[in-house]
């Protein structure tokens, strides 16, 4: 049988935010994220002249022996969703709905606040499009409109991120954790389902459709990501039954299929081969370390007490340098171009940019203002606990 998410999943072990973090997946999220950027940085910046690298950049610089890797760095994005089902599972099993609510919120915007406003200063000084253009996407993306456009593109993500964990939110709130994991196996297999429907001759241009922004905030298009996230982690904590292996072979599949899909377009608009072979073994790859790691996380942190802490610092930076690595690398590389230095260096010095930035911002800005973020809101829910009192007191 499926097991209650709320069976699987002690408190006080690895993830988000634990004593014991799974130093395989702080690894895994830095990985990642650096494939995102490698994806704009030397591929979208130089292949794709209407990206916005490419519109920062202003001159193409080209990186063919990068393409290998670099063409699927788009990859990033499905390890991403699959981390964070693991790590919503495992943050589902010790909160509240409200306490749920307020990590995420508080997880999420300050990153945003800050990085957004980042990116739109740069965006002001060095983008072509007029002021009030990028102001009214600044706006939309400061409060995480679901549609485009945001001040960058990588933004996308976010809706779909927040779509999945108002799901995971209204079954706390209904006071059903222990239906958790078989409410999202329900949506990957949905989503499973979807996507192997798109690869028959049943329903041509399916494909096209399940991949809409709409089928993707409603986690059609997803889904599968997060179920396969969700139930790696049950099945770490509590054991594989057949059932869970049964769905996660399901959304595996479904999983698979989406990326094939994403392969061929992507390398449509990119004008190379779809390198489906290579994304899928990069995937794979992702989803065995995430289990190697849970497996092997106890005795690592116990050989190498020293190594934990590091790595969760990468992990942590992972979130601003997916935010900001398009404008701070791309306008390193532009400034190094104007220096006159090669392409490789002027890569290496926007990869750098990148990462100490985003070290910066996940070390020294986000903490200080998710303390005040959290203190105000916790006043603010103490006031209207008072208010609600003291209207007690007078209407008895």
């Amino acid at each position: 049988m499926v097991m209650p998410l709320s069976a699987t999943l002690p408190a006080g072990r690895a993830s988000e935010g634990s004593a014991e973090p799974l130093m395989g997946l702080d690894l895994l999220r830095f990985a990642a994220a650096g494939l995102v950027m490698a994806f704009h940085l030397a591929c979208t910046a130089w292949l794709v002249p209407s990206s916005e690298a490419a519109e920062l950049l202003g001159r193409p610089m080209a990186y063919p022996w990068l393409l290998p890797v670099s063409a699927i760095g788009w990859i990033g994005v499905p390890i991403f969703f699959v981390i964070s089902g693991t790590v919503i599972a495992y943050s589902a099993s010790r909160a509240g709905a409200s306490a749920f609510l307020l990590n995420r919120f508080l997880r999420l915007m300050p990153g945003i606040w800050i990085c957004a406003t980042v990116t739109f200063m740069l965006a002001l000084a060095f983008a072509p499009d007029a002021p009030m253009v990028l102001i009214e996407r600044y706006l939309r993306t400061l409060v995480l409109f679901p549609v485009p456009r945001w001040i960058d593109g990588v933004y996308w993500t976010l809706g779909i991120e927040v779509a999945f964990y108002g799901l995971v939110a209204a079954l706390l709130m209904l006071g059903r954790r222990d239906q958790i994991e078989r409410v999202i196996l329900a949506v990957g297999l949905v989503s499973a389902a979807a996507w192997c429907l798109a690869a028959s001759p049943l329903w041509p241009g399916l494909d096209r459709l399940i991949s809409t922004r709409i089928a993707k905030l409603t986690l059609i298009t997803h889904g599968c990501d997060f179920a396969i996230g969700v139930l790696m982690w049950c099945g770490m904590r509590q054991g594989w039954t057949i059932p869970r292996l049964v769905g996660l072979t399901a959304c595996l599949l479904g999983a698979l299929l989406q990326i094939r899909y994403d392969a061929f377009t992507v390398a449509t608009l990119l004008g190379v081969s779809p390198s489906v072979g290579a994304a899928t073994a990069i995937f794979l790859g992702s989803l065995i370390l995430c289990q190697v790691s849970g497996a092997v996380n106890a005795p690592l942190i116990a050989r190498f007490p020293g190594l934990a802490p590091r790595l969760r610092r990468l992990g942590l930076a992972t979130y601003p340098l997916y935010l900001l690595h398009t404008v701070v690398g791309v306008l390193t590389m532009r400034l190094m171009a104007g220096l006159g230095l090669s392409a490789p260096v002027c890569l290496a010095a926007g990869v750098t940019a990148a990462i100490l930035i985003a070290l910066l911002v996940s070390e020294h800005v986000e903490p200080p203002l998710r303390r005040r973020m959290r203190l105000a809101l916790a006043s603010a829910q103490e006031g209207a606990a008072q208010m609600v009192a003291l209207r007690r007191r007078r209407s008895a």
